[in-house]
């Protein structure tokens, strides 16, 4: 005999569970419970309740209270938490499709964990791009630049994996592909440092291995591709380069200055929040 389906959990069954936990909703486990769509658990103190992986859609919590609750890998797609406080609530991995937030939600403290939504784990990349918009504008409005740029970071990695090579905007993916690998959408300033390390010692390779210099030291070759990259002037010093090497150190002075640009625009929007 087949088994019969679960049903939905009711508002009136949330309040049943808890008058049996003692009247308390900390610790009550209702992990992967599927509640009734739309159900009201408004103004009601949930503080503590693990919720894991649970399917509330459209789930009203307007003004309720889930201080250190465990949302994590929840559906929430079209939850309404208005006012609703959120201290140190687990909301990593739940799925936010359309989910409400209001200026007054206290999402000061949430439990982000990686920051990655169940949207993007589930590789529904074009519905992630909107929850992450979300959580950007509202963090930046409470003043919270840090966690603002996490979701700004998502938000840009959403939209570079919802671009297909093969599609008619395989051009902004490509650029998109380029700001993520060069510079993390201007977040990731290290990375800078890296490739710039990489321009300037594949360079300086190049000219040890294949130019013609008048000294055959790596570290003058190393002084030639610094000095290009930087475009600050070679010295009276440095190796005489002929051919080539003086065409690739002229477009070398060109990716310096570009990258130069770049590290300083992305540590400046780093470290002026």
């Amino acid at each position: 005999m087949a088994k019969e389906k679960e049903k939905p959990l009711t508002h009136g069954d949330v309040l049943r569970l808890i008058k049996e936990n003692g009247g308390r909703s900390v610790g009550l486990d209702l992990s992967g419970k599927q509640f009734e769509r739309g159900i009201d658990l408004t103004h009601l103190n949930l503080s503590g309740i693990i919720l894991k992986e649970a399917i509330l859609t459209d789930a009203h919590f307007e003004g309720s209270n889930l201080l250190g609750a465990n949302l994590e890998g929840a559906e929430l797609s079209f939850a309404h938490f208005e006012g609703a406080e959120l201290y140190f609530t687990r909301l990593n991995g739940a799925t936010l499709w359309s989910t409400k937030f209001s200026p007054d939600t206290k999402l000061e403290d949430v439990d982000w964990g990686n920051y990655i939504l169940g949207e993007e784990k589930n590789n529904l990349f074009n519905q992630a791009v909107a929850p992450y918009r979300q959580l950007k504008v509202w963090y930046t409005n409470a003043g919270i630049a840090d966690i603002a740029a996490k979701f700004y970071y998502r938000e840009k990695e959403a939209n570079r994996k919802a671009l297909k090579w093969y599609s008619k905007n395989w051009c902004h993916r490509l650029a998109l592909e380029a700001s993520y690998r060069f510079f993390g959408y201007g977040e990731r300033w290290r990375n800078i440092l890296l490739w710039i390390a990489v321009v300037v010692f594949g360079f300086a390779a190049a000219y040890y291995l294949w130019g013609s210099f008048s000294s055959s030291s790596f570290s003058d070759t190393l002084y030639y591709s610094a000095a290009s990259f930087t475009a600050l002037g070679y010295g009276r010093w440095a190796p005489q380069p002929l051919g080539w090497a003086k065409v690739m150190g002229a477009a070398e002075a060109f990716i310096g200055v570009s990258m130069m640009a770049l590290l300083l625009v992305t540590f400046v929007r780093k470290w002026t929040r």
